[in-house]
């Protein structure tokens, strides 16, 4: 199962708005597993420094599946979202 990182700080607005797309997606069953994580809070900044900070990227909000870097953009009406990485099937063992 994926499980998606939002990191949020409450001063930013952009993040407000993921916080209400990822309601929005867990509600319609779009995503396996949502977790917002508030860099504002030790753990909470525990986390994006190892997971966000050491890839380079400091900006919030930031997205992550499965430690992989997530898109942040805007689609077609204007409303903010994400795209995040597909995953690689699974090998298919040679019989």
């Amino acid at each position: 199962m994926a499980k998606i990182r939002i990191y949020t700080a409450k001063h930013c607005q952009p993040c407000k708005e993921m916080e209400v797309l990822a309601k929005k997606l867990e509600e319609e069953g779009g995503a396996d597993q949502i977790e917002l994580i508030d860099i504002e809070t030790d753990e909470g900044f525990k986390m994006f420094t190892e997971e966000v900070l050491s890839h380079g990227d400091g900006a919030v909000p930031s997205i992550y599946k499965d430690g992989q870097q997530c898109k942040l953009g805007f689609d077609e009406e204007g409303e903010l979202g994400f795209e995040c990485p597909e995953e690689e099937p699974e090998p298919e063992s040679i019989q």
